[in-house]
This record gives structure tokens, sequence and C-alpha cells, in this order.
């Protein structure tokens, strides 16, 4: 072999370094661009020994990282253009609001599944015990049922609803959840970060307290001086000049969003006429109240009523007042952890 083969020679194989050096690199940096961000998922360990309970609150320091899960995370992969997710809306990011509503647990895979593959697995084991689940897929959070069956997920995220008016979420329920966590995490090949459930009981009460103490229905009452008969059959005569949609006996004002502000119910067996406003579930309640007072002045007019509380007392100025500053109150509670009244948000966790 002459000098000149030599020199060719060695001019091929450094062109083959430099591409696959350059190969590398674009490697890395798609998988850098396409990692989820961590922030939205709690990274905590399944130890049942963590907790103490604390008052509603975002901070959620007391999670640690599963030790196991810390040396052997698994690593997001890249996936090609072809198979990116594409033309879906994707969920909008996790809020601190929702970590502490919803308890939240991450399964990471260490080899990218389809979403067909993945929801066949979910329904063999009974989709109705995980409440909710969501795919990371391309760069974006989506709905389970969202995504194409080909399209590659590299994590999959679940939530479970800790408080509602029934009370906090069932322990057993809370049990069966993480423990299906868990067997499907074994099924898929997957690391699984969530909380234990002692520290999830414990938010799960004090969230529960919370909306105790806020969850309110302002009412009050118009008692006929008349035949209660008179006043109803006027009422459902009339009930459309007062702004009021629906039949006898049940009637609501409807907001300029198509959502209920408050209900007007008319009782045969008590006489009365109700007027009642669900707090947590109306927008804009400040306002809201003060208008339904407007109204239950203008009916005792019509009607020839009493405005009476639900004690049959009649109710002054002075005492509906006091509704309007119970409702300003209330809704600067709920504001104060990030909780619009009327929003999705609220009439789930009120519901």
């Amino acid at each position: 072999m002459n000098e000149l083969q030599l020199s060719l020679l060695g001019l091929g194989l450094f062109a083959i370094v430099l591409v696959v050096v350059y190969n590398r690199w674009l490697e890395r940096k798609y998988r850098q661009k396409n990692a989820p961000e961590s922030t939205d998922e709690p990274l905590t360990t399944t130890d049942d020994t963590a907790g103490g309970r604390q008052e509603p609150s975002w901070d959620h320091s007391d999670g640690a990282m599963d030790s196991t899960m810390a040396a052997d995370q698994p690593v997001e992969p890249a996936l090609s253009e072809t198979q990116a997710v594409t033309n879906l809306e994707p969920l909008p990011a996790l809020t601190e609001v929702e970590s502490w509503v919803d308890a939240i647990a991450t399964l990471r895979f260490y080899e990218p599944r389809t979403a067909g593959s993945i929801r066949e697995t979910l329904n063999q084991m009974g989709a109705e015990r995980f409440e909710r689940v969501e795919f990371y897929s391309g760069d974006a959070w989506h709905r389970a049922e969202a995504l194409p069956a080909d399209a590659l997920v590299s994590n999959l995220r679940g939530r479970l609803q800790l408080a509602s008016r029934l009370g906090p979420v069932n322990p057993d329920t809370l049990h069966q959840w993480i423990r299906s966590l868990e067997s499907l995490a074994q099924m898929l090949s997957a690391g699984l970060s969530v909380e234990s459930e002692s520290t999830l009981m414990d938010r799960a009460t004090n969230l529960d307290a919370f909306c105790v103490r806020v969850d309110t229905l302002i009412s009050l009452n118009l008692k006929s001086r008349q035949e209660p008969a008179t006043a109803f059959e006027k009422l459902s005569r009339e009930a459309g000049r007062f702004g009021l949609t629906g039949e006898f006996p049940n009637y609501a004002r409807v907001g300029l969003l198509g959502q209920v502000d408050f209900q007007v119910q008319a009782d045969p067996n008590t006489s009365l006429v109700s007027l009642i406003l669900d707090f947590p579930h109306v927008l804009g309640p400040d306002t809201v109240v003060v208008e339904m007072l407007d109204l239950a002045r203008t009916l005792a007019n019509e009607l020839d009523a009493d405005i009476v509380d639900d004690a049959g007392r009649t109710m002054s100025d002075e005492g509906m007042g006091l509704l309007v500053h119970q409702v300003i109150r209330l809704n600067a509670m709920l504001q104060a952890q990030g909780i619009e009244p009327g929003s999705a948000l609220a009439r789930r966790l009120f519901s």
C-alpha cells in the first residue's frame, strides 16, 4: 500500500468518526428537548412511615424520591419526527392547587410504549381503578384517551381526588389505587413515583377540613302573607319577567356564561319560596349574592311575602348585609388557595 492510499484511508476513518460524534450530539440534544418538566411530578416515596398531618398549603417538601428510583431512573426516550404527536391539544401545565387537590403518581417507562398497548393493559386491569390517567408523548401531557394508538408514550400520570362533598377519600380506595399503580408499573416495566398512603391520607383529611369551612349554601325564604297557591301561581306565570328560567316548582337565574347563579324553589309543603346560592359553584359570588337579595326584595313585593331565614325569623336589611359579607369572606378564603369559585376545579372539588 503506497503513501497516497494510506493518506486516503486515514481521511476516510477521520470522516467516519466525525459523523458518529455528530449523530451522538444530535441525539443528546433531542432527548433534552423532549424530556418532561420535573415540576409536574411530585417525586416521593411509597414508604408508609412518612407523614404527619399538615394544614392545607402549597408546601410539598415532605416528599422525597424513592431511594431505589434515584439509582435506577428511567431515561426519556427520543421520539422520531414520524412518531411524535402533532395536532393534538395538550393539557395545561399541572398547577400547585391541582397537586393539592389530587394525589399524583408518575410512571416512567424504561422503553417507550404505544398508547394503544397501555390502554389495553389499563382496560384489562379495570381502567376505573385509576380514576384519571394522562400520557406524556412528544413534548406534552395529553388525556390518555386522546392519543392515537400508535403514539409513543414515555410517561404515565395517574390522579386521585383526595376529597369531595362526601368527605376525604376512603382509605380503602386510596390503598387500592396505590396497589393498582404498583401492579401497573410492574406489568409495563416502569418506575413508580407516588407519596405514601399515610401522607396522602393526612392531606385528604386536611383538604376536607378546609372544604367544610368554606362549603356553604346561602339561602333565604319568602313566606306569603296570602294564600300560598296565589303566590305560586303568579311566580309560575311571571317567572320570565323576574329573569328566571325553568318551570314550577324549580327555577334558576342563569348567568351570561350559561352557569346557574342561584336557584328559586317553590315548596307547596312549607308554602315557602326559597332562593339558594351554592357558593363554591358560582362564578363571581360577591356580585351574584347581591343580585339574589335584590330579587328576593322584588319577589317579596310582587308576591306579598315576608323575607325570612330558615328558622322562620324575619330578615332585616342588616341581616341580608351579613350574608353579603359572609360570601365575600368565603370567596377570599377560597381564592387564597388558588381556587376560583365556579371554576371546573371548584365544581369538581365540591361535588
